[in-house]
């Protein structure tokens, strides 16, 4: 339950601080006092997303922070979940900075929205006026029936599987789609896989375009090494012969002079480089002698091919062309396993699907058994509502088609006369009467899924004397096992409350600012008589006030 509200630079509050009973807490003042804005604010920290027009001083942060004592509500596995500190008394603060930058908290952790919303769900349900139209809504009606049948777990577990069917039908369109475009291509594909494994991929490029460049320049690079090494062999003109025989002379003059030595073994050294340098001529020539035509044709073929495939596919290197080769491959592969994943996925939403509709047949059943009981309640509520003749007839239509919710579409039906001639409820209720139904189903859902705090503003929105006793009277006894925040106009219903607070409009160095006070016993005569008579109250009106204030049954004071 909440136990502490703290409001700071929201529209018009600048601050509001409120300390709650834990068990009926009534909120009058007049009609733009500031009441709904101090809902506003509870609805921040709850998760409901804020923008910077809600900032009444645009030069300093909006913040809201509440208490909440949450030891019976069995939250530890949430907070273990979201990685959070669990204290009994947890505060959660939410700050909107005039940037527009927005910031949760719980127990100063800081936390994403989503999460703040869902532990506000678990801890606060507000219940306003245009929450009227949620009677239209299908999974408001189910949340109905869900709760009374007590389905959370079974719903829990009919989700869980109802997703996962939905993500295999997902896999299976998406893989579906994939595989007939591969088939479609598969054809294509291994024709063209087939030209580029037919490529030597042994073969190097550049070696290759080099031994055919000097293939196609063989004759005169023979012809020109074979003139080479005539020049030096030849026995009567050549180079080496003439070198031999210089040689030769050297030697008869190196005894008579020491540095003619030197010189010998240079010309020696000159000699040795020379005949290597004619020994690789010669094999140069020998490796040009050995290719032929035919080897030639080959690389040239081998070339031609590489290059074609290469301008086809668009890239410029080997490796380019060959990492493309892999990668269709690996999808010709894929194409084979997608079949068989196919199979298993088909196999799979067959049996999710037959899960699915059984776990939906099993909700079905629940919810049809909680019919009764529903339909009972809320005759009985309508009744001591002012609503005697009102019944309502729950009809559980069931589509073929499962969704998220089950294969369930309720009817809520309303009799509003003896003849019981049922129509939609949202056609034959009166504003008033959907306030009461509205309210007939919120304690409802209150009392079967053990909502910690209820809000309700303005839920007596059309009714007025006995018919608002009676509310108050349900309202006292409904705060004995859940708390309640009540914003109203009627003073038989704000007598009822363990704490009165006031929300009033002052001024402040020429603004108009919303305040709030928790009323003491002669604040709340006054406010109560006013709510009768107007302002000043009559002395009547005053005493009126005090004896209602007496003489109505409440809950033990907080």
């Amino acid at each position: 339950m909440i136990k502490q509200l703290h409001i700071g630079n929201l529209a018009l509050i600048d601050r509001m601080d409120m300390d709650f009973s834990p068990a009926l807490n009534v909120i009058t003042g007049e009609t733009g006092a500031g009441k709904s804005i101090m809902l506003n604010g509870l609805s921040l920290i709850l998760g409901k997303r804020a923008d910077t027009s809600l900032i009444r001083d645009k030069s300093r942060k909006l913040t809201v922070e509440g208490v909440f004592d949450i030891s019976a509500y069995d939250l530890q596995p949430f907070f273990e979940a979201e990685d959070l500190d669990y204290e009994p008394e947890t505060i959660i603060r939410r700050e909107l900075l005039p940037s527009g930058k927005s910031r949760a908290f719980i127990n100063d952790t800081p936390v994403r929205l989503e999460t703040l919303e869902r532990l506000g769900n678990r801890l606060v349900d507000i219940h306003s006026q245009n929450q009227n139209l949620l009677l239209q809504r299908k999974d408001f009606r189910l949340s109905i029936l869900d709760a009374v049948a007590g389905n959370k777990d079974l719903l829990n577990e009919y989700r869980q599987l109802y997703r996962q069917w939905k993500q295999a039908q997902a896999e299976y369109a998406e893989l579906s789609e994939r595989y007939a475009q591969l088939q479609q291509n598969a054809e294509y594909r291994q024709f063209q896989l087939d030209e580029l494994n037919g490529l030597d991929w042994d073969l190097d490029i550049e070696q290759a375009e080099e031994q055919l460049k000097s293939y196609e320049n063989r004759e005169r690079i023979l012809e020109t090494l074979t003139q080479i090494r005539q020049l030096f062999d030849d026995e009567t003109a050549g180079i080496m012969p003439r070198l031999t025989e210089a040689r030769a002379l050297l030697d008869r003059i190196t005894d008579d002079h020491e540095q003619l030595t030197d010189l010998a073994d240079r010309w020696d050294g000159i000699m040795a480089e020379l005949n290597d340098v004619l020994l690789e001529l010669n094999r140069t020539a020998d490796d040009f002698r050995w290719m032929d035509d035919d080897e030639a044709q080959r690389l040239r073929h081998q070339l031609d091919e590489y290059f074609r495939l290469m301008t086809k596919h668009r890239v410029q290197t080997k490796d380019e062309l060959l990492a493309l080769k892999e990668n269709w491959e690996t999808e010709t592969e894929d194409f084979g396993r997608l079949d068989e994943r196919l199979l298993l996925l088909k196999k799979q939403i067959a049996k999710l699907e037959t899960a699915v509709r059984q776990t939906a047949q099993t909700l079905h059943e629940k919810r049809s058994n909680a019919i009764p009981e529903i339909e009972k309640y809320v005759h009985g509520l309508l009744k001591d509502l002012g609503m005697e003749h009102s019944r309502i007839k729950i009809i559980l239509n069931i589509s073929d088609e499962p969704d998220e919710a089950g294969i369930d579409r309720p009817e809520f039906l309303l009799s509003s006369d003896k003849g019981q001639t049922y129509g939609d409820i949202r056609k034959r209720a009166s504003g008033g009467e959907i306030s009461r139904l509205m309210l007939a189903f919120k304690t409802l859902v209150a009392r079967s899924a053990g909502w910690p705090t209820l809000v309700f503003d303005e839920i007596d929105t059309g009714v007025s004397g006995d018919v608002a006793r009676k509310m108050a009277a349900l309202f006292a006894t409904m705060s004995r096992n859940v708390q309640i925040v009540l914003i109203t106009h009627l003073p038989q219903i704000a007598v009822a409350g363990d704490r009165h607070f006031k929300v009033f409009k002052v001024e402040q160095n020429g603004e108009i600012l919303s305040r709030i006070k928790a009323l003491d016993k002669e604040g709340r005569i006054n406010e109560i008589a006013e709510m009768l008579e107007g302002k000043p109250p009559s002395p009547t009106a005053l005493e009126h006030a005090r004896f209602l204030l007496e003489n109505t049954r409440k809950t033990p004071s907080a």
